[in-house]
């Protein structure tokens, strides 16, 4: 099996670019041999439009880049946006400063600030490497994919040496329909397309073993709620590019996936385990397999490429991303035997048949619990994240913490069917009644009690908890009716009106009163859609408003 890492992209293009990361003034050219080192085989993407002018070091839709071993230890840092000298002339061709002014858009790197350093970070800064993004897609979804990235190829560039390179290309998808400024805030509105989906293509060439080559691609919805993120990946999985069109629910894409993915393996150590869920549930997402725990204690880790020590502390972890040996059922377990039956994923187990997986098993913001796809239809899934017990045991090698049909985490320890144990479920903003957080390795569930909770320090103090910090978590994994989140709602603690027609006591209320322009919601009006199709809340009493979403205040 050859690997495939160019892609046919038949978008409805109007312009093509590339971002060289070296000058920081743009300029038309004939073809792309001035920057031809930052695509794969110096080759730019096949499908285009034969029209599109060949823009170095500008945005209109793709930006071509590889990523730099040697600014691993840089953090991305605020911009200072560069402009050209005579705004007037270049207004005709791109996008200028006040056209983003008081839209809810920010300027959306194509190619990221964090993953260039010197004079390369600065040719980022350029109005020619952005595009209009929903100031909450870009600030927590997206940002988010980009961490997630850098800590998914750097290990990788490190170990593998000037013997690999990361052939990066972000683009883009416009939208015909959906432009800025607006006509009630400009004298020249609707002069910028904004896009409808922001994607990432990603091909990791090794020059002398092609087994550790690999690639995939990723595209979300540029929109403040739950992009609806997904990746095209291994060629096992069917009806890839499919998925991703209902689950973005777009007519106007249309694109036939040539990606396969190489086996990805590494080890991994993070400062948390709340950092260990937040990295790797985008992790599952871009090669198909699990990073599973195994140690949860103080760990001393000297590493040159961060320039520190892993933290010492009692929550610190380490996994093992691995792919997954054998194929499982939805609650995780073991399949003597996979078939499809009715366009869905069906597997043998025990002398049972249950479904499993077409596609990876993710956390669902909406529903508050883990889901994946079998065939078309959504289904709850228990996700391959632990080798370890909540007491921090080791499980069996082929049997980590999953719920196995049952409504609790856990794994066996030793000779069956006698040892097992519960583990910490995969909640990793889990919170107690007294608005403190769940202990890491020590998430909210019932460990053999009758109610939900958990630890909340080293000392072993525990309160009743939810399974979410969200604001329409409430105990017991009970749902806030969404016109009524989580609040005091004037009693001296905090509860919600339920969707099961009753209430509840709840733990968080602080993320409902964030709006993008960092004003705060009024109180009887947080963040929602409120009959739109956009989250947003009105800032005081006489009627100002602005867009909004959870956990946007940063």
């Amino acid at each position: 099996m050859s690997l495939l890492c160019n892609t046919m992209f038949t978008l409805g293009l109007l312009t093509c670019i590339v971002l060289t990361a070296i000058r920081a003034q743009a300029k038309v050219v004939t073809s792309f041999k001035e920057c031809k080192e930052f695509f794969y085989k110096n080759t730019e993407p096949g499908g285009m439009d034969q029209n599109a002018k060949k823009i170095c070091q500008m945005i209109p839709l793709y930006s071509a880049y590889t990523l730099d071993p040697a600014c691993s230890s840089t953090p991305g840092v605020k911009c200072n946006w560069h402009k050209d000298s005579d705004e007037n002339v270049i207004k005709g061709n791109q996008a200028i400063s006040s056209d983003y002014s008081d839209t809810g858009y920010d300027r959306g790197h194509l190619n990221p600030n964090s993953f260039q350093c010197g004079t390369g970070r600065t040719a980022t800064c350029t109005l020619t490497n952005a595009a209009p993004m929903d100031a909450c897609f870009n600030r927590i979804h997206w940002y988010r994919w980009e961490s997630t990235l850098r800590t998914l190829l750097l290990p990788k560039l490190v170990s593998d040496g000037a013997f690999a390179t990361a052939y990066i290309v972000t683009g883009t998808v416009p939208n015909a329909n959906k432009r800025i400024p607006h006509r009630e805030t400009s004298e020249d509105p609707e002069r910028v397309t904004v896009p409808s989906h922001i994607w990432t293509a990603v091909c990791y060439k090794h020059h002398t073993d092609d087994t550790k080559s690999f690639s995939f691609s990723y595209m979300g919805r540029n929109q403040p709620a739950e992009p609806g993120i997904r990746v095209q990946m291994s060629p096992d999985v069917q009806n890839t590019l499919g998925a991703v069109k209902r689950a973005t629910s777009s007519d106007s894409i249309s694109s036939k996936s040539n990606i396969k993915v190489r086996k990805v393996t590494a080890e991994l150590a993070f400062d948390s385990l709340h950092d260990y869920y937040t990295v790797t549930e985008e992790l599952k997402a871009f090669s198909g397999s699990a990073c599973l725990l195994t140690h949860a204690k103080p760990l001393v880790i000297h590493d040159e490429l961060r320039k520190r020590e892993v933290s010492e502390g009692s929550d610190a972890v380490e996994c093992l991303l691995v792919p997954e040996k054998q194929k499982t059922a939805a609650d995780g377990s073991l399949c003597s035997g996979v078939s499809d039956s009715g366009g869905s994923c069906q597997c043998e187990t025990a002398g049972e048949t249950k479904p499993c997986c077409d596609f990876p098993c993710l956390y669902n913001d909406n529903l508050s619990g883990y889901r994946c796809y079998s065939g078309q239809e959504q289904i709850p899934c228990s996700p391959p994240y632990s080798l370890i017990t909540y007491k921090r045991d080791r499980c069996l090698d082929d049997y980590p913490c999953a719920t196995y049909g049952y409504d609790y985490y856990w794994c066996w320890t030793g000779s069956l069917p006698h040892q097992w144990d519960y583990c910490s479920p995969p909640l990793w903003r889990s919170k107690a009644e007294n608005g403190r957080y769940c202990r890491s390795n020590h998430a909210c569930a019932k460990y053999g009690s009758r109610y939900k909770w958990c630890y909340t320090d080293d000392r072993d103090s525990w309160d009743y908890c939810c399974p979410s910090d969200d604001c329409h978590s409430a105990k017991n994994g009970k749902t806030c009716r969404s016109d009524h989140p989580c609040g005091f709602h004037g009693y001296i603690y905090l509860w919600c009106y339920t969707t099961d027609g009753s209430w509840d006591y709840c733990c968080t209320s602080n993320d409902c009163l964030s709006a993008v322009n960092y004003k705060t919601c009024r109180s009887d009006h947080p963040c929602g859609y409120h009959g739109y199709n956009y989250l947003w809340c009105y800032t005081d009493d006489i009627g100002n408003w602005d867009y909004c979403c959870k956990g946007c205040s940063h």
